[in-house]
């Protein structure tokens, strides 16, 4: 089925009859397609009218009156669309209103929200080609006609009106809908920004055009302080720099357009106007062209993996972090120009993220080499001295700083800093003193200095809003969605059990909490005998690998908990292969990769029911207190003994990898490095 139409009634029975009217006369003949009418507890007639239609209408009766986003995101839940048109029921739709918003989706891939013109129902004066923002970023209808920079139909705009509007339910579901903590109002703004965080483009089809009978439905304003209250808490310094970039964009494009006409060939040969107003018009048509410049001009993004290791040394940020970007460069490749910072021995490693004319720059005795990525290999391109000038000589444009901070930050240059945990403010008993205080003095560094942060879950972001005056404003959200990363399995490494096995991929520092683990392990093997499952630990081989070693070997267990250390990537995918069960005991998470990576192979998952780990696993886990053995033993011998919660949790895993999308976090990474570097920012 092509399109999903959703209408929301809430009484107006007779708008409801006249709206369907034109709905129905205006619906393509070949267009697949249903409607969906959810009543919010109408006390007219509405219900009555509703139990004498029939398909393709999909009527949906709310037991009370749940409001505008819980009506439609019910809707959407159970839509069957690719497309959902999500209408009011004071709306009379004209032949052809449709077409252009589905033509939007084809010609433009990245489109997000597709709007319309509306005109008001009574008077026929314009009242919505797009939502701009006004008053220090306050949400306002725009009225007048786009055409002036609306490109073959299209307009792109911060935001659209969704009382008509298209979106691809895929992406609706994924993002949750529309927000159920507002009432009546801002939902749609509110879901327009959020499209724009994931790189896509809020559009305006100019050729499709409807009535409206403007707020005629019923409780829309009553919430209006409270709705406004919360959308700027929220995302008020970003609609405020949205706004300044409007504004400005809008004067220069008329003093541009001013500057042309002015500048006919009959004015110039008549030799009409003073020099004074000549320079103003011809220095704004050169701002509008350096403007156009920057947004249709690659950015160069330097990308600081100083910090990078060989191996799994660096724990899950590696392959989240190489994941990412290279989706970033399959998605937007045209918009970015990387320049990646690497250290010399591990230049072949961050290949796979780097497209011909990207560069390469490794550091040597106080200079960096410079390589060009081409078709075939590497060129070499001359060196930079290290030092104070290097990101303005490398012409950075942003800088990406995957590890939290960077050496390469400067003053006026645009930074988007990784923060994945903030384990030496919550758990500071796991890293030495020194290392604690080393990092809470960086942290407050960064909490001056960077553009944006990229916080790994909503536990994180929290977090950091929490120990640092950071704004939320100033946090967006990438989830480490690289479940797909792993090759088809290869041989299983030697030493890894043929049978079923607890498995727990983690480094061994002290947070990730082995220590437990194998005291729960022993409790759940004295009660299993024979029959218990062995447990097998894979991470990168250090001391700390050495103590759990003389652990294990003194709680008895020599031949029941395997070591394998730091595996290739298709031995680790044949282990997922064969395991029988995820346990993942760790007190401190930003996020948790190895639940996915569970979830994607099929393999039920236990893991710790504190920090970010519930936020990830939501239904699909087993969750235990991780400090508790005997609570821990209990949930590994429900897992190994119960066929039927097996395969309970497998199948909620399945579903629940639906809301992770790399191709979704890589595109608001884009976003946000493109937006620093316009300094689109709070």
């Amino acid at each position: 089925m092509q399109v999903s139409f959703i209408v929301p009634l809430y009484n107006q029975l007779a708008l409801t009859r006249a709206c369907l009217g034109s709905l129905r006369a205006t619906v393509p003949a070949d267009l697949a397609h249903e409607i969906i009418l959810v009543d919010d507890g109408s006390t007219d007639d509405t219900r009555e009218f509703l139990r004498d239609l029939a398909p393709p209408h999909v009527v949906l009766l709310n037991d009370r009156n749940r409001g505008y986003a819980a009506s439609n995101n019910r809707a959407a839940r159970v839509a069957q669309g690719e497309f959902l048109a999500l209408l009011n029921n004071d709306l009379v739709l004209a032949p052809g209103w449709l077409e252009p918003m589905l033509a939007a989706f084809r010609r433009v891939p990245r489109a997000g929200v597709v709007g319309n013109l509306q005109r008001n129902a009574t008077t026929g004066a314009l009242d919505h080609a797009g939502v701009v923002f006004r008053d220090g970023g306050y949400p306002a209808h725009y009225r007048d006609d786009p055409a002036e920079f609306a490109v073959d139909g299209l307009a792109e705009f911060p935001a659209v009106t969704a009382a008509c509007c298209l979106v691809r339910r895929e992406w609706f579901l994924r993002t949750g809908g529309f927000d159920e903590g507002y009432q009546n109002g801002f939902e749609d703004t509110d879901l327009c920004l959020r499209a724009r965080e994931d790189g896509l483009l809020n559009l305006v089809a100019t050729g499709s055009v409807v009535r409206h009978h403007i707020s005629a439905s019923e409780g829309r304003g009553t919430h209006e302080f409270r709705n406004a209250r919360r959308f700027l808490a929220r995302w008020g310094p970003r609609t405020a720099a949205l706004e300044r970039e409007w504004i400005l964009a809008m004067a220069q494009d008329r003093a541009a357009a001013a500057a042309r006409e002015y500048f006919r060939p009959w004015h110039r040969r008549l030799g009409l106007g003073r020099p004074a107003l000549r320079r103003a018009h011809r220095l704004a048509l050169a701002a509008q062209r350096r403007r156009l410049a920057a947004r249709s001009g690659r950015l160069r993004v330097g990308i600081d993996l100083l910090a990078l290791q060989a191996g799994g040394a660096n724990g899950g940020i590696k392959p989240f972090v190489l994941g990412l970007l290279a989706e970033v460069g399959r998605q937007r490749g045209g918009e970015f120009n990387f320049a990646v910072f690497v250290p010399a021995g591990l230049r072949d490693e961050v290949a796979a993220i780097l497209r011909p004319g990207d560069y390469c720059l490794t550091p040597a005795d106080g200079i960096f080499s410079v390589s060009r990525r081409t078709a075939t290999g590497w060129k070499p391109d001359g060196t930079l001295p290290a030092g104070d000038p290097l990101p303005a000589r490398a012409g950075l444009d942003v800088l990406y700083a995957p590890f939290g901070r960077s050496d390469l930050m400067r003053p006026g240059l645009p930074t988007v800093s990784v923060i994945v945990d903030l384990l030496h403010r919550d758990l500071p008993a796991a890293l030495p003193v020194e290392e604690v205080n080393h990092r809470h003095a960086w942290f407050g560094q960064l909490a001056r200095d960077a553009t944006y942060f990229q916080c790994n879950s909503h536990h994180v972001a929290a977090r950091l809003v929490t120990h640092y005056p950071v704004h939320p404003a100033r946090c967006f959200l990438a989830y480490n969605a690289v479940q797909g990363r792993l090759p088809a399995p290869g041989a299983l490494p030697a030493g890894a059990p043929e049978e079923s096995f607890f498995f727990y991929p983690a480094n061994f520092w002290p947070h990730k909490n082995h220590e437990t683990l194998f005291v729960a392990y022993r409790l759940y093997a004295l009660g299993a005998a024979s029959r218990a499952w062995p447990l097998v630990c894979t991470g990168h081989p250090d001391g700390r690998m050495d103590l759990l070693r003389e652990l294990r070997d003194g709680l008895g267990l020599k031949d029941r908990i395997v070591f394998l250390g730091h595996v290739k990537d298709d031995a680790f995918a044949a282990l997922w292969s064969k395991a029988g069960a995820l346990v993942f005991p760790s007190l401190h998470e930003g996020f948790g990769m190895p639940l996915l990576e569970a979830m994607r192979f099929g393999v039920p998952v236990i893991a710790a029911d504190s920090t970010a780990l519930p936020e990830v696993a939501g239904d699909a886990c087993l969750a235990v207190d991780a400090r508790d053995p005997r609570a821990l033993a209990e949930a590994m011998r429900k897992v190994a003994i119960r066929t039927d919660l097996k395969e309970a949790l497998v199948a909620r895993g399945h579903a629940r990898l639906a809301a992770f999308s790399l191709e979704l976090e890589a595109g608001r990474l884009a976003h946000f490095l493109a937006a620093a570097a316009r300094r689109v920012t709070p």
